[in-house]
């Protein structure tokens, strides 16, 4: 592992401990050993356990969640405080929003479990099954309308070497392998058949924090010291995007500085550049602010008096929030919080309409519980396991207004 990994790792734990009860003496330890003995794994992987394994709820680990498509340019205006911030119990996430909320099966009829990835289209999930822990093996499609299951291809890595980064568009899926120092590209149509690499002029010696489609390319942003790239589809000349050789991607077109991940507490994409218009957008950030995460329209932090705080890019419309979001919003909008006894559950929150919904996660027996955490590079697909079924909510789907 990386020291700057290491110290982003320090710093998430030592923020989640500030908020979450009491976790196991040991889970740092063994959070940090099990990064350590996957070191080969691709980046990308490795920046998904840093953010989202030490978020503590009650003693447990968490789940972070990742997604697919464009953030929406939402105009967020002040909305009353939410519901769980006003210490009431909000109603069941499918209730509250129905057209977003599907349960579906956690498992293949011969009983291998299912993890979703991110939406092929508004009916369709990219869903993989796992040799071992996080080491994909198969890719499948599953119809939402019909809850029918395709297989779409297998996934062969050596040992110690992970598919990552998944994303799809002009009709199929793309992920990347890291070996050694090198990186590669690969490629399956979503109808199905067998993963093709997808060729590069020059090796690719880091690995992607974020893959995206954008017309007949691939671009990436590397995982450290950042530069944005792309590539033809079917292989070729990677090529330096102008003015992006230190950001990292956001939601394209949008690319940023730093990154998500910022191992001295620097603002996450405090400065924004839209590589299509040429647009530049540095958010405000005040004396004293830290743990500042910003995403297209919106930042959300902690003051100089301890205070969580939402506010726009331009310092506008700040409010205090009851929790930090400490992977900033999902879509600009949308947070996990902490819901009040007796319940101590979860409930997702949309900031831009004030509503929210019980997930329905309750700590066990031990008083473990599992959390959800989107953050500001998840773009649609929130997901968890529940009582043997995977909620799936699609952020998309969940109206402005």
């Amino acid at each position: 592992m990386s020291k700057d990994l290491e110290n982003d790792l320090t710093r998430v734990i030592g923020r989640a401990a500030e908020s979450a009860p009491q976790a196991p003496s040991d889970l740092p330890t063994q959070v940090m050993g099990r990064s350590r003995r996957r070191r080969t794994r691709a980046l990308a992987s490795v920046t998904a356990l840093a953010a989202s394994a030490v978020v503590v709820v009650a003693g447990g680990v968490a789940l972070s969640v990742r997604g697919l498509q464009e953030a929406p340019q939402v105009a967020v205006e002040p909305a009353p405080a939410p519901s769980s911030e006003r210490d009431t119990m909000p109603g069941p996430v499918e209730q509250v929003w129905p057209d977003a909320v599907r349960k579906i099966p956690a498992k293949l009829p011969e009983g291998r479990k299912l993890r979703p990835v991110i939406f092929l289209d508004d009916r369709t999930l990219l869903m993989q099954t796992w040799e071992s822990h996080e080491k994909a093996d198969a890719l499948y499609a599953y119809e939402l309308d019909t809850g029918l299951t395709r297989k779409i291809t297998d996934i062969r890595t050596p040992k110690g070497v992970f598919a990552s980064a998944f994303t799809a568009g002009a009709g199929r899926i793309f992920w990347q392998t890291i070996e050694d120092t090198r990186t590669r590209l690969w490629s399956v149509p979503v109808a199905g058949g067998e993963p093709a690499a997808v060729p590069t002029d020059t090796p690719i010696r880091q690995g992607a924090d974020k893959l995206t489609v954008t017309g007949d390319r691939l671009a990436f942003s590397a995982f450290r010291g950042g530069g944005v790239f792309t590539v033809p589809l079917d292989g070729g000349a990677v090529t330096p995007v102008e003015n992006a050789g230190r950001h990292h991607i956001l939601n394209w077109p949008w690319v940023g500085t730093p990154g998500e991940y910022t191992p001295d507490e620097e603002p996450s994409f405090e400065e924004l550049y839209n590589v299509e218009t040429g647009e530049l957008s540095k958010a405000l950030v005040r004396p004293g602010d830290r743990y500042v995460r910003c995403g297209v329209t919106t930042c959300v932090g902690v003051n100089a008096a301890g205070k969580p705080f939402f506010r726009l890019r331009d310092g506008s419309q700040e409010r205090e929030l009851r929790e930090s979001a400490l992977h900033g919003l999902s879509q600009d909008r949308f947070m996990t919080v902490r819901l009040p006894r007796p319940a101590q559950g979860e409930a997702l929150v949309d900031l831009v309409t004030g509503k929210s919904g019980d997930l329905g996660l309750r700590p066990d027996a031990k008083g473990q519980m599992m959390s959800v955490q989107p953050g500001i590079t998840n773009d649609r697909l929130v997901w968890y396991e529940l009582k043997d079924k995977l909620v799936i909510i699609d952020l998309a789907r969940i109206a402005s207004s």
